[in-house]
């Protein structure tokens, strides 16, 4: 698939993207490094991984490339190329030279991150060691280029049921993105975000997702070259009506009527990481809605 002058403009000048997924009912979504080539778009994660387990099981994906004032959505279907496979090494020959040209594309824009790989080698967990690793295509179904917006410094905002350094780093994080599904497929947007006394709004900054339906926010501190050194969480749940945006508002000292319409998320659980240590809890709130449901 070929893209715009604009949107590969932003897919040039950006490195980590917002990958997303149905995780059943709940979409999980995590940051990756990627790169585009041969009409497709690359990425590598452990064959362990939560993204590579749920791709095998529903390959429909969508990808955002944030630029800043633009971004890119990309959706498709994501296929997993295991080394160690036979059968994958079959369909990748079959496959032309688009697979190879992919991955010497993958190679030569994230040669800071192979440096950083290379610098943390020591303390990679088994999962995550070269060896351990496969190539995730996502094969276009359509690109769209949708408005971004500046995100102002904000004021500190605690991420619910994450460990306590991992709240601490995302606490100043602006941008947020919010995730929802739509005719079936995942869409990924930059959002405004605010948690006040564990109760989530999202503001995304176009688009809005239906109350009742399930969706994400998430937060990510990235780091230039070293994935030990990124931190993020995913908070999962179902969006709720609400028109309070007065709490975003504060939080980024802006005016009331520049807060894109708000929506609740009332977190289920919460996937945070701190670089390859991964944990998931369900917050408070959750727990006694459980208990109050009986």
């Amino acid at each position: 698939m070929r893209l715009t002058r604009e949107a590969s403009a932003v897919l040039g000048k950006t490195s980590i993207g917002m990958l997303a997924l149905r995780s059943g009912r709940l979409p999980l979504v995590n940051p990756a490094v990627f790169s585009f080539a041969a009409g497709s778009l690359w990425m590598t994660t452990s064959r362990y991984a939560a993204k590579t387990i749920i791709a095998k099981r529903d390959p429909r994906a969508a990808f955002l490339v944030d630029g800043g004032s633009k971004a890119v959505l990309l959706r498709g279907a994501l296929e997993v190329y295991d080394p160690l496979s036979l059968s994958n090494d079959i369909r990748a020959v079959l496959d032309g030279p688009g697979y190879f040209l992919g991955m010497a594309g993958y190679a030569l824009r994230n040669a800071p991150f192979f440096a950083g790989y290379a610098l943390d080698i020591l303390r990679l967990p088994r999962e995550w060691m070269p060896y351990n690793r496969v190539v995730l295509r996502l094969r276009l179904s359509d690109a769209d280029t949708v408005e971004g917006a500046p995100f102002p410094s904000a004021q500190a905002a605690r991420v619910p049921a994450v460990p306590a350094e991992v709240s601490r780093r995302l606490a100043g994080v602006s941008r947020g993105y919010a995730c929802w599904i739509e005719g079936g497929m995942p869409v990924v947007r930059p959002a405004f975000w605010e948690v006040d006394h564990g109760r989530v709004t999202v503001a995304p900054t176009s688009g809005r997702p239906r109350a009742g339906s399930p969706g994400a926010l998430v937060v990510e501190s990235h780091h230039r070259f070293r994935p030990s050194l990124m931190v993020g969480a995913c908070v999962r749940g179902s969006f709720a009506a609400s028109n309070d945006g007065e709490a975003i508002a504060e939080r980024y000292g802006i005016k009331l009527g520049e807060v894109p319409p708000v929506i609740e998320l009332k977190a289920e659980r919460v996937t945070s990481w701190r670089g390859f240590a991964i944990t998931t809890a369900v917050p408070r709130s959750a727990r006694q809605l459980r208990v109050a449901e009986g």
